[in-house]
């Protein structure tokens, strides 16, 4: 006899003032990874975090697909349908590229991205523009899930984890550092390497680990081939890891300026959130930064 299964949350957090609060007036911010599915809502008159609910399940498995997962979570998780005034749709996907903006061509997204990602079936290609670094974000993502998100939520605001992360990082005071600061974006096996020196950006790109020696030899190689210091560079981590983690010890022993990235300024967090360590869901509330 089949046995009924119903997914839960890793986390879940809210608080009276979500049931106290119009939703119809609220965004919804939701992030797809690779295994993940989370989501915040956010009160934009107030600037105010609401809620935070996170899944977790392993990604592709023979018995059940991404996509089948991502369909259990809406079966056991009413929220999500909810009428928010807005909802935006966020994939933490690795193919991804930046292209100057000024050299972009929309006919040409495929190209750009395929020059040194290798192209996927069932994908779909899209952009994200990046003014205020005159950047283009280009990326692919599962066609089968952008699909089926749009269709339960019906909203076309699509947009790449990274380019949420690039706006975080910009508003951090340390990007003006002259000896460089890395922002480190860790999710399992993949982490996205970012750094900028005197609030300029010199390098953003997605990297595969095992280990967190893995990422000492990456972000050292890459400090050194632009002409920093890891001795000097500041390395500010973002991500579910803990100062007791394996790879957080890994990258303490080899870059001495380690510290964590912080929920983004000018916004409201209920208590149960201060709760929880600042760089966790980093990437999740920085897309509140790509919402009018």
């Amino acid at each position: 006899m089949p046995v009924a299964y119903t997914i839960q949350p890793t986390y879940a957090i809210d608080d009276a003032t979500l049931l106290e609060t119009d939703l119809t007036t609220c965004t919804l911010l939701v992030l797809v990874g690779s295994g993940t599915f989370s989501y915040a809502v956010l009160s934009p008159l107030q600037r105010k975090f609401l809620a935070l609910k996170s899944y977790s399940y392993q990604p592709k498995t023979l018995a059940m697909a991404d996509l089948e997962m991502i369909e259990e979570i809406f079966d056991a998780d009413k929220l999500l349908f909810t009428a928010f005034k807005q909802v935006l749709l966020a994939f933490d996907s690795p193919e991804s590229t930046l292209v100057p903006e000024a050299l972009f061509q929309p006919q040409l997204k495929r190209d750009y991205l395929h020059v040194a990602q290798l192209e996927k079936m069932q994908e779909a290609v899209l952009f994200d523009t990046v003014p205020e670094l005159g950047l283009v974000n280009v990326y692919a993502i599962d066609k089968d899930i952008l699909g089926f998100l749009r269709k339960e939520f019906s909203s076309d605001t699509v947009m790449h984890a990274y380019t949420g992360l690039l706006k975080a990082y910009r508003k951090d005071n340390e990007v003006q550092f002259s000896d460089g600061v890395v922002y480190v974006e860790v999710q399992p096996m993949q982490f996205a390497l970012t750094i900028f020196a005197g609030g300029k950006l010199l390098l953003q790109q997605q990297l595969g680990y095992r280990s967190g020696l893995d990422m000492v030899y990456y972000i050292v190689n890459s400090l050194r081939q632009l002409g920093l210091s890891e001795l000097q560079a500041k390395v500010k981590l973002g991500g579910a890891l803990t100062e007791d983690s394996q790879v957080y010890h890994e990258l303490h022993r080899f870059l001495p300026r380690l510290d964590w990235v912080h929920k983004p300024d000018g916004f409201l967090y209920i208590p149960r959130m201060n709760e929880v360590p600042p760089h966790h869901f980093h990437n999740l509330y920085a897309l509140a930064l790509c919402v009018s």
